[in-house]
């Protein structure tokens, strides 16, 4: 007896394929020049950092000049957001890429000042947030549905190998010369320049530019529409507090390995535990589990976040920590198809500041993490008692969280109305279906 054919399934039960996402060469070309900026500025975190210590023996000055990349997004990140939402996203993402070449070419001339050397640093970084808006809202014009979350899947993926070989790399030229290491640097910003001109074509702005206000108040929107939004605001708050607490392993390392008594190789694990995990679950999660499955998962897997940190209580021997920091990082699942609904709620002419909203969020509390984690190891409590309360805080206010969790109805009518209020001007969208927009209930 023949057997009767299936049905092929519904496209939103495949998950998409890396051949689909990678066909176009802007999509290529996106993902390359994203690698190559990242890569550069970890290479120039450290290559300035080893600058100053090697020029004032200052350990202070030398973590000032490393945590002076990320003072942009305690405030003009914002504004220069809402200008990148003004101008073609590409010009954006080249213009902060030539900048930056050049900025970090002059730090490299022999006998720089050091006071000059640390506000040139400044003025490189405050570029970045308007490239990583940019590139963030530009990716939707580009790809599209499951698609979409495989891209946002692949960014993560590229975010931790980027910073892990622009650390190990700039570790390696720091060591034998700094000012070697800024020069090359320069010359990889001038080249993810040139390959954004070369195969990323040129789009217009936004929106109407006679419908512009000042710049304070456009920033002003940004923040309004993302915590002005009910689904906005839920996947900002989870993603902000799942990554307060994936970074606490990462961010206790040091002291965590010296109080297990485990030495450097404790460190090390401890350290590539938190992106290795990252990495693997998020290509598993994002290539291989069905979307239905997927939105499923979301929310046991935000949980489990601060949930794994918890057995730290018990004060684990350093293979138990190991793996409790793997299992914390395994979550990072949740943020690809998290940031596809959150791309596809935000309409055009908006993305740029809704994202740079997102990342000034995440690097506080990135940092609120690991400085909290910190003032608790002071306490009597030690490290891995200190890590085991804050996830078990943690696990508190992600209950909170998920159980205010929107309905699929909810998800699927912001993203419904995300798409309708774009601007008639962006013909080169693809239109993205919204029928598994959200996570299950």
């Amino acid at each position: 007896m023949t057997e009767k054919p299936q049905p092929p399934r519904p496209q939103e039960e495949r998950p998409a394929t890396y051949r689909e996402v990678l066909a176009g060469r802007e999509t290529r070309a996106l993902f390359g020049s994203y690698a190559l900026s990242k890569a550069s500025s970890m290479l120039a975190r450290v290559a300035v950092a080893s600058l100053v210590w090697n020029t004032s023996q200052s350990p202070l000055l030398a973590m000032a000049a490393f945590a002076i990349s990320y003072a942009p997004y305690l405030g003009p990140a914002q504004l220069l957001a809402a200008l990148a939402d003004r101008l073609p996203y590409r010009s954006v993402m080249v213009t902060a890429d030539f900048i930056r070449m050049v900025l970090i070419g002059i730090m490299a001339i022999p006998g720089m000042p050091l006071p000059l050397m640390l506000v040139l640093m400044f003025t490189s970084a405050m570029v970045e947030p308007a490239y990583q808006a940019s590139r963030s809202a530009l990716l939707p014009k580009l790809v599209s549905g499951e698609a979409l979350t495989l891209a946002l899947s692949i960014y993560l993926t590229l975010n931790q190998t980027a910073q892990l070989t622009g650390y190990f790399v700039g570790g390696i030229l720091a060591a034998v010369n700094p000012r070697i290491a800024l020069s090359i640097n320069a010359v990889v910003f001038a080249v993810s320049g040139l390959l954004l001109l070369a195969f990323v074509r040129h789009r217009a702005a936004e929106g109407d530019a006679t419908q512009r206000k000042g710049l304070l108040r456009e920033t002003g929107e940004g923040f309004a529409l993302v915590f002005g939004n009910r689904v906005l605001r839920t996947i900002a708050l989870v993603v902000f507090t799942t990554l307060g607490f994936t970074i606490v392993p990462e961010g206790s390392a040091v002291p965590w390995a010296d109080e297990l008594g485990g030495g450097p190789i404790v460190l090390a694990l401890l350290m590539t535990a938190a992106p290795a995990a990252a990495m693997v679950s998020s290509i598993v999660f994002t290539r291989f589990v069905r979307p239905s499955v997927r939105q499923r998962l979301i929310r046991p897997l935000v949980l489990l976040a601060p949930l794994s940190l918890v057995p730290a209580l018990l004060e684990p021997a350093w293979p138990w920590a190991v793996l409790m920091a793997m299992v914390c990082n395994l979550t990072a699942a949740s943020l690809a198809p998290l940031n596809a609904i959150f791309v596809r709620t935000v309409p055009d002419g908006y993305r740029a500041r809704a994202f740079s909203v997102m990342q000034t969020g995440m690097s506080l509390v990135q940092g609120i993490g690991i400085i909290g984690a910190g003032a608790l190891a002071q306490s009597s409590l030690g490290v891995s008692q200190s890590v085991g309360v804050w996830g078990l805080a943690g696990t508190a206010v992600v209950i909170l969280l998920l159980w205010r969790w929107p309905s699929s109805r909810e998800f699927d009518d912001a993203v419904a109305q995300g798409e309708k209020t774009e601007p008639a001007t962006t013909p080169d969208r693809p239109t993205v279906a919204s029928g598994d927009a959200g996570p299950a209930t």
